[in-house]
């Protein structure tokens, strides 16, 4: 099937998402360490590994848009190599995924937990999500792995994945039970604080803007949705199955979704989203005191400031040039 979904469309998206999200993490720690001065946490460490996991899993999916498939169905793969790619790319990216997800909203939460931990019942609440997200984390990062035991060489030995059907495990359910939780953590986790925001002693302006900020996490959200609206279909039509072959009088694509959307571009989409959003809160305190006006009057400040300098230093030379030419005519008229 081709695929609109080519690497001179993928991989920018991938690239500014990623890019951003980095410099968005390393932002964070210099705010910590150097603005504000107070020692790293679990939420900056948590915000580290998931760069971490998230640079790996876009490194992974720009090799398969260059090498693979970019992410796209592998059956009608022009050479087998290029399947292999694409197949081992597609078990890997979305173990990696499952623990990029789950450490962006460990991150949140233990960032909450600086903020809202003063009162008990939200540190009840957000100690059994730290562990809902911890389990969610490891039982699909792991369920991903081991789809078939030990035996990882199944995934890519046949590329119809004929062997794959009859020994690893059904993975199109726990694809759909993957996105679902997805989609059901991030509401969790970004809803949890705004139902406390109203108990923070500030001004309404500041509550609304803390509300804000909180709320930037649901923009990989949609996303999330997304994805889960394409496995649900996937799921319908056993999209997912190894080894998947459309019922005799079936179309070979049997949905317009599979035309239209691409779960892995998704997925990128969402933690990339997911990891701004996991840091835009810690950068508060930065985007508090940097206001557009302000910085442009500095900016300009800097620059009047650099061409009177500068204007000064070109005056002082033009007219201690003229005072030595000066200085030579009167030593000329005197040796005459």
């Amino acid at each position: 099937m081709p695929t609109a979904y080519t690497p001179e469309k993928v991989i920018p998206v991938y690239a500014t998402l990623t890019g951003i999200g980095i410099a968005l993490t390393v932002t964070r720690l210099w705010v910590r360490t150097q603005y504000i001065r107070v020692s790293l946490a679990a939420d900056d460490a948590a915000a580290v590994a998931a760069a971490v996991f998230v640079t790996g899993a876009v490194g992974l999916q720009i090799t398969n848009a260059i090498l693979g498939t970019a992410g796209d169905d592998v059956k009608l793969a022009e050479t087998q190599r290029r399947a292999r790619i694409a197949l081992k790319a597609n078990w890997i990216n979305p173990l990696l995924e499952a623990f990029a997800f789950g450490l962006i909203k460990l991150s949140l939460s233990f960032f909450y937990r600086r903020i809202f931990g003063v009162w008990p019942t939200f540190r009840r609440i957000n100690n059994a999500v730290i562990i809902l997200l911890a389990g969610y984390s490891l039982a699909f990062g792991l369920g991903q792995l081991f789809l078939c035991g030990t035996n990882f060489y199944l995934i890519w030995v046949d590329l119809d994945q004929h062997t794959a059907r009859e020994r690893c495990a059904e993975r199109g359910h726990f694809q759909f039970f993957f996105a679902l939780f997805s989609v059901l953590t991030d509401i969790l986790v970004v809803g949890l604080p705004l139902l406390f925001v109203a108990k923070l002693h500030m001004s309404t302006r500041r509550k609304w803007a803390s509300a804000v900020v909180f709320f930037l996490g649901f923009a990989s959200t949609g996303a999330s949705i997304a994805r889960l609206i394409y496995v649900s279909v996937a799921l319908k039509y056993g999209w997912f199955s190894f080894n998947f072959k459309p019922a005799p009088g079936e179309p070979a694509v049997p949905s317009p979704i599979f035309e239209t959307l691409n779960p892995t571009l998704l997925a990128t989409i969402e933690m990339g989203l997911g990891l701004w959003g996991a840091n835009l809160p810690a950068l508060s305190p930065l985007m508090r005191n940097v206001h557009p006006l302000r910085l442009v009057g500095q900016l300009y400040g800097r620059f009047t400031s650099l061409w009177t300098s500068t204007s000064t230093s070109i005056t002082d030379r033009q007219l201690l040039s003229t005072e030595e030419s000066k200085d030579d005519e009167r030593r000329q008229d005197s040796t005459l």
